[in-house]
């Protein structure tokens, strides 16, 4: 009796870290970020003028982020099936953890997470079944091909990146001047964190052959280049501030515009693996601020003003 509990106990355990080792390959703390980044994008700049309840009740709307979210899982698992050894020096303990999901078994979450996107996807629309199947090619071709090119990879993943909104545009059928503002600051910002990455891994892409920016071009060349990224987010950092109309969110741009300028100023003075791994957090947090910080757009000063005004008046 004692060893059948004991047999269960230990099977419970293994269960609970597959579970938590899977979780870790589709790097679930980022699809967390990105559903809430596409429901927020949705509710305050893609249709900021429609109900609130009235999207989060759309069968359709919620099915293109499901599918987005499907696809998206895929493909790091998908990477993760080409990029093991790499991870091995960069992340030891995180690949530690995902070698308890054998490779077998990733495979085949990742045709089931791609097949289930493209019945959704097919339920939806013609045309988002063969957004979706587009885009699941890209991210296999990413990781099958791309992966090992300098710059090319880079421009070519943050495209991957910022797909999953666009699914959204198929859906809205709507691109304003104020929404291509942001995709190219959200754009420029995950291009420059993805190449602040590569002057982090520089030993394990030598080891790898991993053809990065920093060392087919050389240390200086990709921080020239972080410059000129950076300089271009100030502009448009500038631009939606001076619009004014992104309500309190405006505050947001201003500290990333403050950042910026501070990295501007101090990027040749990092040199270590170390001073490269801090930056990139510190552009991934921004990158989390930023989504969470949308929801300040609809924090109007002045609509905050006209409804204390009304609401002041109906006391009287």
């Amino acid at each position: 009796m004692l060893n059948h509990k004991k047999i269960n106990s230990i099977n419970f355990k293994k269960i609970i870290l597959k579970i938590f080792a899977l979780f870790s390959v589709i790097r679930g703390y980022n699809l967390i970020i990105l559903i809430l980044a596409q429901y927020l994008a949705v509710l305050f700049i893609f249709a900021p003028n429609t109900g609130h309840r009235e999207l989060l009740k759309n069968l359709k709307l919620d099915g293109i982020i499901f599918c987005s979210i499907l696809c998206v899982a895929a493909g790091y698992i998908i990477n993760n099936f080409y990029d093991l050894e790499k991870d091995e020096i960069k992340r030891p303990l995180q690949v530690y953890l995902q070698k308890q999901v054998s490779q077998g078994f990733k495979l085949t979450v990742y045709i089931c997470l791609n097949s289930i996107a493209l019945i959704i996807g097919s339920l939806i629309s013609f045309k988002v079944f063969i957004f979706f199947f587009i885009y699941q090619f890209l991210v296999w071709f990413y990781s099958h091909k791309i992966n090992k090119f300098a710059i090319i990879k880079n421009f070519y993943l943050v495209i991957i990146r910022v797909l999953p909104f666009f699914a959204l545009l198929v859906y809205f059928d709507d691109f304003s001047f104020n929404l291509a503002l942001h995709a190219t600051f959200l754009t420029i910002l995950l291009l420059v964190t993805d190449i602040v990455k590569d002057l982090g891994s520089q030993k394990a892409d030598v080891i790898y052959n991993y053809n990065s920016i920093p060392i087919k071009y050389g240390v200086n060349f990709t921080k020239i280049l972080i410059s000129g990224f950076i300089i271009i987010e100030l502009i448009i950092g500038l631009l939606i501030i001076l619009k004014n109309d992104v309500g309190s969110m405006k505050y947001f741009f201003m500290l990333a515009d403050s950042i910026f300028l501070i990295v501007l100023l101090s990027i040749w003075k990092y040199k270590t693996a170390q001073d490269y791994k801090l930056l990139h957090y510190l552009f991934k947090g921004m990158i989390v601020l930023g989504v969470f910080s949308i929801v300040l757009i609809e924090i109007n000063p002045l609509t905050l003003q006209t409804i204390a005004h009304n609401f002041n008046a109906r006391i009287k």
